[in-house]
């Protein structure tokens, strides 16, 4: 899961528990007035409201914490890969092993992990292979 998915299930706690807080401190202030034996609970409902009020603000916090775009490097983000030729191998004297055309760097793009080259001439793709060196 990821962090908005706990933003999320953080605010529906905080939402639920304000709700309920306010509520009840709302029938504490209504109930206190109708009579004197429940005057004492006027305080009580004061206290529940306002609590109840600040669990409501901190769920519409995260609320609007997980709309906000994120920091750079979440999903969705460009990665670079760096290609490790084999040190004979330099880019300008790459040529398609097909048609012989002259491959450029841009040619050469990582796919599923691996360098592989994509001839601008003849459209063959191929995976690069490190002859060995003995």
């Amino acid at each position: 899961m990821g962090n908005k998915t706990f933003l999320y299930i953080g605010a529906g706690i905080l939402l639920l528990i304000g709700i309920c807080l306010l509520g009840y401190g709302i029938l504490n202030i209504v109930g206190s007035t109708y009579s004197t034996a429940n005057a004492s609970w006027f305080g009580f409902g004061i206290g529940f409201a306002l609590v109840g009020a600040i669990f409501l603000g901190g769920g519409i916090l995260l609320i609007v914490r997980g709309q906000a775009k994120g920091p750079a490097g979440g999903v969705g983000d460009n990665v670079t890969y760096k290609i490790d030729l084999p040190s004979q191998t330099k880019v300008e004297q790459l040529k398609c092993n097909s048609c012989g055309g002259n491959l450029k760097a841009d040619n050469v793009k990582m796919i599923a992990g691996a360098p592989t080259v994509e001839c601008p001439f003849c459209g063959t793709v191929y995976q690069l292979t490190e002859e060995p060196k003995w």
